[in-house]
């Protein structure tokens, strides 16, 4: 599923809820809570590091990932479990996978992951490098996490980081957004849930990893819930009894996830920049795809149009439909305009049916095809509920916000334009549809 998140919201009676636990009760605790959708946020010793225990098999996973997408590595891959891979596990007596035998990389994953096997998270760690997962976890901005594999000290994280990187995951951001749904694939796997899936009811979905090591126990993970995603991070130390601990991060969960899906939210965010006020379901459809970078900001307020509650921005207009109500996905009753249809109509641009090269997605209906960069935008951006479908070929076009020539293709409800000059990765940007179509009125 594809979600956005939005920026942190301190919110006053969930921050009740988590000092409730954190003063409460023996051991050090380090928490932190985030609601997508909205951003509802509350955190207790976020920012203090404590040791990861088994938290650090996320971080590997993710490099996993990485060098899975630039095809150095791939999943299918055998590898060859050594020694010094099963020493950790041979000492505790917990040996899955003898020395000697052959695993392929998706199956040293999944163990690693849903049953944190220790000798296949070694050899994972020796197969990409220590370094490598170090160097990619400071770029994603885990600044106060280390995987130090010398043997001469701790792996250490915050739970600041940890709320990091599964959001990332949950908002197809982590690599990208095939691997992102991957990794949360997996963690719904999980197989030891004696604490945090404990508090919440049948039917809840968790991704989530645990973590346990001499007085410290962790359980972090996403949980997918009615009104939307959520991401709990909990991490003890210095604990008395492990059982004492169970007991708390489940009723942890529960307290949360009654207070997240109890009554439904209705968020609100105002933007000084067009003196805006964006809410409800039009706010949730932003953050969950894509944000500023997909819609831009709000350039107009609320207003019925046609007999429908719309709402203009930048990029695109947003339009509620009582009727998709019944529709599957999150916030389905809400559409977006045809802008892609209407501006190029009002141009004067028609498009003829163009050849399948077969190098790309050809889209029958409308006879185009979206091929490379714009393809990979299309997919992990949102697809047909976002930009529609294409209507006219991948050609060069002069772009009306700056007079220069991008490389462009049209959509239903986007125009797609490829910037050269911009960071690898961020080149595909959209037209500024929505306010072209204001200014033309």
């Amino acid at each position: 599923m594809l979600y956005g998140s939005a920026p942190d919201a301190p919110d006053s009676d969930l921050q009740a809820i988590v000092d409730d636990v954190a003063t409460r009760y023996p051991g050090v605790w380090g928490i932190v809570v985030k609601k997508l959708a909205t951003g509802q946020y509350a955190a207790y010793n976020g920012d203090v590091q404590q040791v990861s225990a088994s938290l650090y098999k996320l971080w590997v996973l993710a490099e996993l990932y990485r060098q899975v997408s630039t095809g150095s590595l791939s999943m299918a891959s055998s590898v060859t479990v050594s020694s010094s891979d099963a020493y950790y596990d041979a000492v505790l007596g917990v040996v899955r996978v003898a020395p000697g035998s052959a695993i392929t990389l998706q199956k040293a994953a999944e163990l690693m992951i849903q049953l944190s096997d220790n000798t296949t998270a070694a050899l994972l760690v020796r197969i990409l490098g220590p370094d490598n997962i170090n160097r990619f976890m400071q770029q994603n901005g885990l600044r106060s996490s280390v995987l130090n594999w010398s043997g001469s000290g701790d792996n250490l994280t915050t739970p600041l980081d940890v709320l990091r990187e599964l959001e990332m995951m949950a908002t197809s951001q982590m690599v990208n957004a095939e691997s992102s749904r991957a990794m949360v694939d997996m963690m719904l796997g999980q197989q030891i849930n004696n604490r945090l899936p404990q508090g919440l009811p049948p039917g809840a979905r968790i991704a989530h990893k645990t973590g346990d090591l001499g007085s410290l126990l962790h359980d972090v993970g996403i949980v997918y819930g009615p009104s939307g995603p959520y991401v709990i991070v909990v991490m003890a130390s210095q604990l008395r009894s492990y059982g004492h601990s169970y007991d708390v991060t489940a009723d942890l969960a529960a307290t949360t996830y009654e207070y997240f899906n109890s009554v439904p939210s209705s968020p609100a965010r105002y933007f000084p920049e067009t003196r805006q006020t964006v809410g409800h379901d039009f706010l949730k459809i932003w953050n969950e795809y894509g944000g500023l970078n997909a819609f831009g900001f709000p350039i107009g307020p609320e207003q019925v149009r046609g007999g429908l509650l719309v709402q203009q921005f930048e990029r695109a207009r947003m339009e509620l439909h009582p009727e998709l109500g019944s529709a599957g996905g999150p916030q389905p009753a809400v559409g977006l305009g045809l802008l892609g249809l209407e501006r190029s109509q009002q141009l004067g641009l028609s498009w003829g049916r163009s050849p399948n090269s077969g190098q790309g997605h050809y889209f029958e209906a409308t006879g185009q095809e979206v091929s490379g960069d714009f393809l990979a935008y299309w997919e992990n951006h949102g697809g047909e509920r976002l930009f529609g479908l294409p209507i006219s070929p991948a050609a060069d076009m002069v772009s009306p916000a700056d007079g220069k020539t991008y490389r462009t293709q049209w959509f239903e409800r986007a125009r797609m334009e490829y910037h050269p000059e911009l960071p690898e990765g961020e080149r595909v940007v959209l037209g500024l549809l929505g306010a072209e179509m204001a200014v033309s009125r």
